[in-house]
């Protein structure tokens, strides 16, 4: 029998919620806060850059700038959190966040696109550590509730999907200069994220994420690199961010120059943020449910069924419906790309494989967001989606011929594919069935 994680009484009902525990509360706070500030950025940078960019193909550029930043500073933080701890990796991002939005805000004032860049890139250093919330939530979560963990951080995106662009229309005009309120915005909500990252990490939560033992280091990449899970979570990671960064990018402009309005371009990203987080009330269980896997072959299937009704017009409900399936199929993506993560490592120890994983899927967001504005120029908003189609129906396919073979070879030697991790843990990381999460990864049960 599960119990919460005080081991008060049955992981029933109410105790569902406070199963996961105090930390994973704070850090769906945290998490709301992160994605407050990313989604202001995502509802008018586009459109911002439109109005500054020296040309049209430059317009994502800002916002490039974000997931260019993000890339090279998510590999960075997975390798500081195992050298200086979640807490100092995290209160750097936010810190740099809070004078990118202060940046910006002089860029708009003084029209100057090169110090909107800028700023936004400094925002991108937050984008990066804020990835690992949900890695240090699993890691902190009780016995059996990782993957859970991973569903109610993201939950705290919810939040931000109404806040955030609510309070990107709502500040336009709240400075003189019109676009210059929205990232004040910016280092307000960074800036208050930072008391809570110093509460979440305190007491003795954070030595369950960190070896006791100094000796104990992280796992190597080399060790999982051909592991199953390794490898789909990679793939699953990496398609659910380009994918969704190359329909939200050119969603906005998209839907300005069909004459839309600001107003109806703003509750695109608002429900395409909705898409990406209320499914994680109940994704976590769901995944416990009906495997890692078929949560993954419901993502590609949103994402495809969004990208198919984007390519046959551009009135307001087909970018509704396009960006919202496409934040639904991130969602199942996300989360069932993550499970695959740290099914790789025991917890504490993944610091390495999180960034590379980190850096390759940002890095594909990179290329998506740049060439976004060129695709949507040479294009136009319909075709735009025909890539996301293609891939998608192309990983479905991968996952169909993934499982046909596992399937054949399970039947033959079910863990002949075990790799082992060396003295002094004595674990090993499950490299074959994708939907068992390894018994030698979760943590020792509490006495």
């Amino acid at each position: 029998m599960k119990t919460d994680i005080d081991g008060a009484g049955p992981a029933h009902g109410l105790g569902r919620l406070t199963a996961v525990g105090r930390t994973t509360w704070l850090l769906s706070l945290s998490q709301a806060l992160y994605f407050g500030t990313v989604s202001i950025d995502l509802t008018l940078t586009a459109v911002v850059g439109l109005h500054l960019a020296p040309r049209i193909e430059l317009a994502t550029l800002p916002l490039a700038m974000i997931t260019i930043v993000a890339t090279v500073g998510s590999v960075l933080a997975g390798l500081l959190t195992s050298k200086i701890g979640y807490r100092a990796v995290m209160i750097i991002g936010a810190a740099a966040a809070v004078v990118g939005g202060g940046l910006s805000v002089y860029a708009v004032v003084q029209h100057s696109f090169f110090l909107l860049c800028v700023g936004t890139g400094l925002v991108g250093l937050y984008r990066a550590t804020g990835g690992y919330i949900r890695f240090l939530a699993a890691d902190l979560a009780p016995d059996g509730y990782r993957e859970r963990a991973l569903s109610f951080v993201l939950f705290g995106g919810l939040l931000s999907a109404f806040g955030g662009p609510f309070l990107a229309t709502a500040s336009v005009d709240f400075i003189s200069t019109q676009f210059a309120g929205p990232y004040l915005m910016v280092s307000l909500l960074s800036l208050a994220s930072i008391p809570l990252v110093l509460l979440v990490t305190r007491g003795r939560e954070v030595a369950k994420a960190q070896p006791k033992d100094a000796s104990v280091k992280p796992v190597a990449v080399r060790e999982v690199v051909r592991s199953g899970n390794f490898i789909t979570a990679l793939l699953v990671l990496t398609v659910a961010g380009a994918t969704m960064t190359m329909i939200m990018a050119v969603g906005p402009i998209g839907s300005e120059q069909a004459g839309h309005s600001m107003h109806q371009g703003a509750s695109i990203i608002q429900w395409h943020l909705v898409g990406m987080f209320a499914p994680s009330i109940f994704s976590g269980a769901l995944m416990q449910r009906i495997g890692r896997r078929s949560v993954a072959v419901v993502g590609c299937a949103l994402l495809t069924v969004g990208a198919v009704i984007g390519s046959a017009g551009s009135g307001h409900y087909h970018f509704l419906a396009d960006l919202a399936l496409n934040g639904l199929g991130w969602n199942f993506l996300f989360l069932s790309g993550s499970a695959y993560l740290i099914a790789c490592y025991p917890p504490g120890r993944g610091g390495r494989v999180q960034a590379v994983v980190e850096g390759v899927s940002s890095g594909a967001a990179v290329l998506a967001s740049l060439s976004a504005s060129a695709i949507y120029n040479a294009l136009g908003w319909r075709m735009t989606n025909v890539p996301v189609i293609i891939i998608g129906l192309f990983v479905l396919l991968w996952l169909g011929v993934r499982f046909a073979a596992e399937r054949s070879a399970s039947s033959a030697a079910p863990l002949s594919e075990a790799v082992a991790v060396p003295e002094p843990t004595q674990v090993a990381v499950l490299a074959g069935t994708d939907d068992v999460e390894p018994a030698e990864i979760r943590s020792p049960r509490r006495t």
